[in-house]
């Protein structure tokens, strides 16, 4: 990462041009969303293998979030049996090796597969186990188990589904379900059960298997299950038979049953749709605020045909917005017919609700496919009331704040208010901050003397929330506010509050940093870099060597200058241990012809992601400081590497004198390694 540095002479006629920072220009909505790892079986499991043979196993790891899964630290556990386990993964249909280095990102909802292959050397049981590091804050460290030629039962069922087609009423279908233990140990199969519609059954030599005793199979071995349906009346039918074992790839195992599947089904969902209060609109042709989804699916085994979709609506209220255009002869639209254990094929729809007048709407969708007789459309009720209701209207109480860094506001929207109902939620956003600034508005801050701690998420149905200025710099926090008719603030759609962050003391130094590969820099875990603010009577030590003459975490509130008087006393506001900072000096009375050294230390590289068992290499770390000199900001280093832990960036030497072009600034920007600069 490339390094800059600017240094700008203090300039008394243009104070309020220099009070700006960079700033970021967009929120942080990490903690907003969230990472949910999920693995598909939960285990490898292999059968008992000789010397030389190979057999492959997968497990397919979905992220279920709703933020993006980071996969990091990804191999084999350290007591994997070496050598006779690879993994692999593949994703998109390439593979690829594994490294200690990959860093995988799974938008939500998508997944990938890892691949075990095993071939023993030997014909002792082998076990082992796939570990990664996560974001999912409720599994940092992911552990994905391999069992090979253990004593357990492994449980294949062909097929995995049944579709019986078609079956008149009187009649049976019949097919065979074979059950094989692909594992070592016998397979014990405590239950079995079948549900759904009356009709379906399946027999084990004749006897139904919800009255068997436990079944066990022993290795290598397989049985024999009977599965029938006969109806006892026409129409679609769907069931499912349930295995339960002490199998451990899947202790509970889903057979799923079809029949009189050769024909169209339709779903649509809701089943009614009530727009509840409607905002009245000027006219039919225009647009509405007032919409509400709708979910075709196609359930059958063939394809459904939609002829049309039409509305018994006496007033015209309620239309769909995306129909297509019919044609002569050709249905409206067409979906696939589903396949047995993915999701329907559907198509989503919005309807739209136009009120003109104060009162209370009905109307009905018909549905014509060809999954109805041809008179018997699907009905979906549809309701609405129509509202004469205007927006809210967003007012703080306060619109522009002048504060210094480390100040905690509240932020409060108590004026706003609805002129026909009242505001129910208060909604703060951040959308501009200085560079590196973490902080977000909260319900309440746990500890007012720690306010970098944190505190409660703020809750949008009170309308104040606290704000911790964490760095000097300019903030903008927009509030938007919701009604009890959800309807939004539109005119203005927000407020914004502005907040200025100026530091007051002579001297102010700010450090920030960024650690690329930690998923989440502002949880409880992380990377901890210090900020050390030297006197020059240090003689050029720094830390516990410079016997009370650099102010950093352990020496946070050294006396200086004059014993006794507080002004001329540097002070460490913030330390920040697990993240990307901010960690804040500041001196209000510098000592003339006094020269002060700023250093950034790497106290610590590693990063476990949540577990602190965990050896893990050391990760970089790229740290940027800002001096202001009585709020005006003079220098700034921006993205300096540190690679190693205890390494020292000696950044800069800030001689306090008076004049145009003091106080002046000594560039250094120089990495030392622990055996440079703590000296004996």
């Amino acid at each position: 990462m490339a390094v800059e540095w600017r240094v700008q002479q203090m300039v008394l006629g243009s104070l309020v041009g220099l009070l700006a920072v960079l700033a970021s220009g967009c929120d942080d909505q990490r903690a907003a969303t969230t990472a949910e790892f999920v693995a598909r079986p939960e285990a490898f499991v292999f059968p008992r293998l000789a010397p030389g043979q190979q057999s492959t196993r997968r497990v397919q790891v979905t992220n279920e979030g709703t933020g993006d899964l980071i996969l990091v630290e990804i191999g084999l556990s350290d007591g994997s049996s070496a050598g006779e386990f690879t993994l692999t993964r593949e994703q998109g249909g390439v593979t690829s090796p594994v490294t200690s280095n990959d860093r995988l990102v799974l938008p939500p909802g998508e997944s990938l597969e890892f691949l075990v292959a095993y071939a023993p050397s030997d014909e002792e049981p082998d076990s082992g186990a796939v570990v990664m590091a996560t974001n999912d804050p409720n599994l940092p460290e992911a552990s994905i188990a391999i069992l090979a030629g253990e004593a357990a039962g492994e449980i294949d069922v062909n097929p995995g589904s049944i579709d019986f087609g078609g079956v008149e009423v009187g009649e049976t279908g019949s097919d065979t379900l074979r059950v094989t233990n692909l594992g070592v140990a016998d397979l014990a199969i405590s239950r079995m059960e079948v549900s759904g519609r009356d009709g379906f059954a399946v027999t084990y030599e004749g006897v139904p298997v919800e009255d068997l005793a436990e079944l066990v199979v022993g290795p290598g071995e397989q049985i024999d299950l009977t599965a029938t349906y006969t109806p006892a009346s026409p129409g679609v039918a769907d069931g499912e038979l349930v295995i339960t074992s002490n199998a451990v790839n899947t202790p509970e195992l889903v057979i799923k049953l079809y029949a009189n599947g050769a024909v169209p089904c339709i779903n649509v969902s809701p089943e009614s749709v009530d727009f509840g209060s409607g905002l009245l609109v000027e006219s039919r042709d225009g647009e509405t605020l007032n919409t509400r989804s709708v979910t075709i699916e196609s359930c059958g085994t063939v394809p459904l045909r939609v002829r049309r979709i039409e509305f018994e609506d006496p007033r015209d209220a309620f239309a769909v917005f995306d129909l297509p255009e019919p044609v002569d002869g050709e249905p409206l639209f067409e979906l696939p017919a589903a396949v047995a254990g993915e999701d329907f094929p559907a198509r989503l729809f919005q309807l739209g609700f136009w009120p003109l007048d104060v009162g209370v709407y009905g109307a009905r969708m018909l549905v014509y496919s060809d999954a109805t007789p041809a008179d018997e459309p699907l009905v979906v009720d549809l309701f609405g009331r129509g509202v004469d209701n205007t927006c809210p209207v967003p007012v703080p109480t306060t619109v522009d704040y002048e504060v210094p860094p480390l100040d905690v506001i509240t932020l409060d929207g108590s004026p706003s208010a609805d002129p026909d109902g009242e505001v129910v939620e208060w909604r703060w956003t951040v959308v501009q901050r200085p560079d590196g600034s973490v902080s977000q508005p909260l319900e309440s801050i746990d500890d007012l003397r720690r306010p970098a701690d944190g505190g409660q998420p703020d809750d949008p149905r009170t309308p104040r929330a606290q704000f911790f200025v964490d760095l000097a710099g300019e903030y903008v926090i927009e509030l938007r506010v919701v009604d009890a008719l959800d309807q939004e603030s539109c005119d203005p759609p927000a407020a914004q509050v502005t907040i200025r962050a100026v530091p007051e003391q002579d001297l102010h130094v700010q450090l920030v940093w960024s650690t690329p590969d930690d998923p989440d820099e502002t949880d409880t875990s992380g990377t901890d870099v210090d900020l050390h603010f030297r006197h020059e009577r240090a003689d050029g030590r720094w830390g516990m060597q410079a016997s009370g003459w650099d102010c950093y975490f352990r020496n946070p509130s050294p006396d200086w200058g004059v014993i006794g008087q507080v002004s001329d006393d540097p002070s460490l506001d913030i330390d920040d241990t697990n993240g990307a900072g901010p960690e804040n000096v500041n001196l209000s009375e510098p000592e003339l012809g006094v020269g002060y050294d700023v250093g950034v230390v790497y106290f610590r590289a590693e990063s476990t992601f949540g577990d602190p068992e965990i050896s893990v290499q050391e990760w970089p770390s790229y740290a940027t400081v800002r001096i202001f000199t009585r709020g005006v900001p003079i220098a700034e280093l921006v993205g300096r590497e540190l690679t190693e832990t205890s390494q020292l960036w000696h950044v800069a030497r800030i001689t306090w004198c008076e004049g145009g072009d003091c106080p002046r600034v000594e560039l250094v920007d120089e990495v030392l390694g622990v055996d440079e600069w703590n000296l004996p």
